[in-house]
């Protein structure tokens, strides 16, 4: 009842934590795919943007180029080229300016003033128009403009000729703080920083969260990033440990379209959480209400609980007082019809083989000697006849001391010796090979008091029960060893612990036959005992043998106990008195 109690106690406070636990992962993993939802839809957006942009700065190109085609480089250095370039720009605020360049670098023309005698042969979208030798679009690095004292980076083009040699290059000017504005603007607040990043890792644009800066000044080259968008470039959402800080991080990208660049976000799992966070102080005041609320519930239930076990347990013991003595009173009657039964026979049988033995004792003296001469078969068979109607007295005597209780000569007898002399007279009944007998048993122990002739009649027939329960052979085991009364029998579970009577506060001698047979169910173990009760075929077992061994340990003022399970065997303990009758227990 306490440990019930205490189980209650328990459940007040571990199914609130419980409930408390399964609501926390259950809100941490929605509010991480919340977060990776908002970044996708981030990502996406952020895409669409620089799309846009990026398609508009192509059209730009594409009219600048239209329009100086076919001109000559003194045509494009007219003041009417420039202020084409002006008109533009002027409309669009992510343009910086659009410039026109010769194959050598120098600009032609411009959307903004420029120097005339400044080249541009040294800069990264020069070169990098001029080395790709084919129509395309290349994006720059971030630069300084020279003209416009601006960060840009540029989207440039070749110029080519209808037989593709290069004559210059055609580049806007774009402004990384237009991106940047947008991604503030648009971007949910707990991501760490949104960039416009080129494949080779170079930011072109980003936004950090406030209080943050970019963790690092361009992604290395062949990082995760760029190995990401190379395998999947329409982009993806994915939780990772961040290569350069170690911190645990959610990221998100997508390449612009066919462009050379892409856009990235990260958000560290921690900022994800801390709505998370929030959500826990509610979750965990609801659940430390609800603990508190069972708890005072469990107690008062226990109060009340605690005053009924007491009267419960009062009539609980007169219970079982009633039911022991009803159980006691059904074993007597049941055993004092055997007795009535078996006595009435034994008696009979007694005086029959006492009638056979008579005659046979007189035959013997007045024939014996011709009989010896003559008939010596005969001999034989009448001393046979002899030792057949001995046996048969023996049986009777023996069931007779069993029903009537009396009869038993107890004596001293050594324990070692004993199981030695059952060991040589059942050896041979084992079987060749079959059943391998040990016996173990100290030759120290005391001696222990009983009926030999019984005792041993009662270990012959636990032997021979261990044989047939091995019908493919195994190990049998008979050992002896000094036990107090109050040591548990061999299984304090075991049914047949009731069969155990109180033992007097003494030293006993425990005599154990264990198998390796195939042991009992608990419905057959509880009916072992009883008289007549057998699981063997019929003509196989009388069902007396365990029933006679209870009555001769409980006679000679000892106990029996039995130990068995399915497939694992079966230990038989018989509880015998040793000769130390004033010893106390320690």
């Amino acid at each position: 009842m306490k440990r019930a109690q205490h189980l209650v106690l328990v459940a007040a406070v571990l199914v609130p934590a419980s409930v408390f636990a399964i609501a926390a992962w259950w809100n941490r993993a929605e509010v991480l795919r919340e977060g990776s939802d908002a970044m996708a839809r981030s990502a996406a957006v952020l895409h669409e943007h620089a799309a846009k942009v990026f398609d508009t700065a192509e059209l730009i190109l594409t009219q600048a180029e239209q329009h100086v085609g076919g001109m000559e480089p003194e045509a494009i250095a007219a003041p009417g080229v420039s202020d084409y370039l002006s008109q533009l720009a002027a409309p669009l605020e992510q343009i910086v300016s659009i410039w026109v360049a010769d194959e050598q670098g120098k600009v032609l023309a411009g959307s903004q003033p420029w120097d005339r005698n400044v080249s541009i042969a040294g800069r990264d979208f020069f070169l990098g128009a001029r080395e790709q030798g084919a129509p395309g679009t290349y994006v720059s690095a971030p630069f300084v403009g020279r003209a416009t004292q601006e960060a840009s980076f540029a989207l440039s083009r070749p110029r080519l000729t209808p037989e593709g040699r290069f004559i210059g290059t055609l580049h806007v000017a774009m402004s990384p703080t237009y991106f940047a504005q947008f991604y503030k603007e648009t971007v949910p607040p707990f991501l760490r920083y949104a960039a416009l990043v080129r494949l080779d890792g170079t930011i072109l644009a980003h936004h950090a969260a406030p209080g943050r800066s970019m963790p690092l000044a361009r992604f290395p080259a062949g990082g995760p990033f760029q190995q990401a968008v190379s395998r999947n470039p329409d982009g993806r959402v994915a939780m990772a440990i961040s290569p350069h800080d170690g911190v645990e991080a959610v990221f998100a990208y997508r390449r612009i379209r066919n462009q050379s660049a892409f856009v990235a976000l990260r958000a560290d799992v921690s900022s994800l959480l801390e709505r998370w966070r929030r959500n826990m102080i509610a979750y965990g005041t609801v659940a430390g209400v609800a603990s508190l609320t069972l708890l005072a519930t469990a107690g008062i239930a226990i109060r009340r609980t605690q005053a009924e076990r007491v009267a419960l347990q009062r009539v609980a013991e007169e219970s079982e007082r009633r039911l022991a003595m009803e159980e006691r009173l059904r074993q007597a009657q049941k055993l004092e019809a055997l007795g009535q039964l078996a006595g009435g026979v034994a008696h009979d049988f007694n005086n029959a083989a006492a009638v056979m033995l008579a005659g046979i004792t007189l035959l013997e003296k007045r024939h014996g000697a011709a009989l010896q001469q003559q008939e010596p078969e005969a001999a034989y068979l009448l001393a046979g006849l002899r030792e057949g109607a001995g046996r048969g007295v023996a049986v009777a005597r023996r069931l007779l001391a069993f029903v009537r209780r009396e009869g038993l000569r107890a004596a001293p007898i050594v324990p070692l010796s004993l199981l030695e002399e059952v060991r040589q007279v059942v050896t041979p009944t084992l079987g060749a090979g079959q059943v391998t007998l040990s016996v173990q048993a100290g030759p120290d122990l005391p001696p222990l008091l009983a009926d030999r002739g019984q005792l041993v009649t009662v270990l012959i027939n636990l032997v021979l029960n261990a044989r047939d329960a091995m019908p493919q052979g195994g190990r049998l085991v008979m050992s002896a060893r000094l036990a107090g009364a109050g040591d548990p029998p061999p299984d304090a579970a075991d049914p047949s612990r009731a069969a155990l009577p109180e033992l007097s506060q003494r030293q006993f001698i425990r005599l154990d036959v264990t198998d390796t047979g195939l042991g009992m169910d608990s419905e057959t173990l509880a009916r072992a005992t009883e008289p007549f009760f057998t699981t063997k075929p019929p003509g196989q077992g009388t069902g007396l043998g365990l029933a006679m061994a209870f009555s001769f340990a409980g006679q000679s003022g000892g106990a029996l106990a039995i130990r068995s399970q399915p497939g694992q065997g079966t230990t038989v303990s018989l509880w015998l008195p040793s000769t130390r009758m004033d010893s106390p227990l320690a």
